[in-house]
Parts: C-alpha cells; sequence; structure tokens
C-alpha cells in the first residue's frame, strides 16, 4: 500500500492547522524516498512588521513538509511527532507563494532525520533545516520487505 499525493491531501483536508494556513500538497514521491514539495500563499496574515514573511512560517514550512515526507517515506501515516527542528533563515521574501521540499536523510525504527527548504516562486532558497521525529506507531513492513 502506497502513501499518495491523494492521500496527503485527504490527510491534510483534515488538519485544522494546516487548512488554516492554506496548505497546497504539490507533490509526494510514490518510491519510498519521502521526497515531497508543498506550498502555501503569503498573504498580509503572515508576514511580520516589514512586510517580510514571519521566520515562523519558514519554520512551520519545514516542520510540516518533513511530516509528508515521513508518511512518504514509510508509506503510512505513523504518527511522526517533531523531537528536534533546526532552521536557518537566508533571505527575506515577500508576500506571494512559497514552496518547502524535503527528504528523508535517515529512516530509523522510531526516529527519522529530514532536511528541507523553502523557496520562493523563482525558486530562490529563503531558508533550509532539519528536523528529527519520534513515530508514535511501529512503521508495518513494506510488501518489498521480508516480514
Amino acid at each position: 500500500m502506497a502513501w499518495t499525493l491523494e492521500d496527503e491531501i485527504a490527510w491534510t483536508t483534515r488538519n485544522p492547522f494546516r487548512v488554516h494556513l492554506g496548505v497546497d500538497i504539490e507533490r509526494v514521491s510514490r518510491d519510498g524516498s519521502g521526497d515531497c514539495e508543498i506550498s502555501l500563499v503569503v498573504n498580509d496574515n503572515l508576514v511580520q512588521a516589514y512586510g517580510m514573511v514571519h521566520g515562523g512560517i519558514h519554520c512551520t514550512l519545514i516542520d510540516t513538509v518533513l511530516g509528508t515526507a515521513v508518511r512518504s517515506a514509510f508509506q503510512q501515516d505513523i504518527g511522526p511527532l517533531t523531537i528536534d527542528l533546526n532552521v536557518s533563515f537566508l533571505r527575506p521574501s515577500g508576500k506571494g507563494r512559497i514552496y518547502s521540499s524535503a527528504t528523508i536523510v535517515k529512516m530509523g525504527r522510531q526516529i527519522v532525520v529530514g532536511v528541507a527548504d523553502v523557496f520562493d516562486a523563482d525558486r530562490r532558497r529563503l531558508a533550509t533545516g532539519r528536523g528529527s521525529f519520534a513515530l508514535r506507531e511501529s512503521p508495518r513492513h513494506r510488501a518489498s520487505e521480508p516480514a
């Protein structure tokens, strides 16, 4: 059983925080790599006093896309919970659509580590980060793995 783009979109529509922010699911890999991408439109409510995207939005996008990456990598919802998040802000940006892409770098039985970037519409990197996630549920074996 694969965790598809449609699964992640359905999961997002049941997540009040993602709905409130207006998160869109752009891409979810089907190969178990965890590669994925999300986006949102930065409006007046998501900028700080200087008119730039609030850094918390970059953190949120990185954390959010990494959760998507964990589900995609395990091809199921195993309840990833963030236990560590490190974000570096690289350049400011303003209103408009921004994107965040992620990939998993270490899949353990209890802890997963991933990396993610935030980009503007011109694909300039705005922020980069790394997150670690504890798994609430034990992953079920994939069909391609021995039981």
